[in-house]
């Protein structure tokens, strides 16, 4: 016999067309799943004919496990399985018990035989055991919209009898496709942007400027927490926090006051640009939205990147503020987002901010600055720490 336990088969869809290097995403899925399911008791998980399964002792809450499953990035879909051996006396017996416990008028059952050596067809299959579910309950058989599918995958060792199927959240396994670093703000963007970048399979670590000791710490705990958020797609991350008033207090005091916001974004990628050297991170994350406020129509965002060397990825880029609260909405990062707090930006924010500025001007502005000792300084004062995964 089996053991008894906790089965789950886990789906996967864009990691099956990775050819020669799909197995390199379905062992990091299998890894990112054991990382998220580890605090529970100690997952057995394997690959399985393209797909994963998972068994955990027979006490483990479910609903706990749907939960953390829903937030491992790579996952199409994935059901409960009662897991049996191939041989006709347990398929039925698992499939009378199944039904029973559940109420239905109409049915359809589907067999995908993977393991061709079977002495009977998928078809031969389907066939027998709608006759006896029929004879069992009197419902009909209804294949187009039935109240309950029943589902049998076949395998070589295995019969897998999947329970409810439950969406996933999609994308690539977390640690698939390298390292990045993510600006990130106490604002409704910057988590978005940074959640559909775990979803593309990047490692994050994260950057927050901030304004502190001339503006409250609101802004900082609030980060922590949606960082803290952010993690459980991820696991312990490293939050880098940017003292940043000085800094705007030295630009209010040496440069025009128009394209202020801009001179701040150029720093920021400076300085970011540092950090993610330490982090060996590839790239750099931001919330811009085209058009959405002055620093962020395609005049600014070009004068901005110029000061970059590292791709700026932009996630957001084409999506509108309704767009980007829906998703913050989804992903459960908004209502910290909207609490109150004082955003570097909105510090010493100028009368009238620049909507398109052109790069040799800014250029020429620069060079009346000591950028290098303006950047070296705030470097010195970076405090980094790491954000633990926050309970669910």
């Amino acid at each position: 016999m089996l053991p008894v336990a906790v089965y789950v088969v886990v789906h996967y869809a864009e990691i099956g067309l990775k050819g020669r290097n799909r197995p390199r995403f379905e062992e990091r899925l299998r890894a990112n799943l054991a990382r998220s399911l580890r605090s529970l008791s100690e997952p057995r998980i394997r690959k399985l004919f393209g797909r994963i399964l998972v068994q955990l002792p027979d006490h483990t809450d479910f609903e706990e496990v749907k939960r953390r499953i829903e937030k491992v990035f790579g996952v199409a879909y994935f059901s409960r399985v009662t897991l049996t051996r191939p041989e006709l006396a347990e398929i039925e017996q698992a499939v009378d018990s199944y039904t029973k416990s559940r109420s239905f008028e109409s049915f359809g059952v589907r067999v995908r035989r993977v393991e061709k050596t079977l002495p009977f067809t998928s078809n031969e299959l389907e066939r027998h055991l709608g006759q006896r579910i029929q004879q069992r309950t009197g419902a009909r058989v209804e294949l187009s919209r039935p109240d309950l599918w029943i589902v049998l995958h076949l395998l070589s060792r295995e019969a897998l009898l999947l329970h409810d199927r439950i969406p996933g959240p999609r994308g690539l396994p977390v640690g698939t496709a390298g390292q990045a670093l993510s600006l990130i703000s106490g604002g409704i963007d910057s988590p978005v942007a940074a959640h559909q970048m775990l979803k593309r399979g990047c490692t994050l670590s994260y950057v927050h400027f901030h304004s502190h000791p001339f503006t409250s710490t609101a802004s900082q705990r609030k980060v922590r927490d949606l960082v803290a958020h952010l993690a459980r797609y991820q696991g312990p991350v490293h939050l880098y926090a940017v003292p940043f008033g000085e800094l705007q207090q030295t630009l209010v005091r040496e440069a025009p006051s128009d394209p202020r916001i801009v001179l701040y974004r150029r720093f920021m990628l400076r300085i970011a640009e540092a950090l993610a050297e330490r982090e060996e991170a590839r790239a750099l994350v931001t919330g811009d939205s085209l058009g959405q406020v002055s620093s962020q129509t395609l005049g600014n965002l070009d004068t901005i990147n110029r000061v970059a060397t590292l791709p700026v990825l932009r996630p957001l880029v084409g999506l509108d503020k309704a767009e980007i609260v829906e998703l913050a909405q989804h992903i459960g990062t908004f209502e910290t987002s909207i609490e109150p707090d004082e955003d570097c930006c909105s510090y010493l924010m100028p009368s009238r901010p620049a909507t398109w500025t052109r790069p040799d001007v800014i250029a020429a502005i620069e060079r009346t600055l000591d950028v290098k000792g303006m950047v070296e300084a705030s470097l010195a004062k970076v405090e980094q720490e790491r954000i633990e995964p926050l309970d669910e």
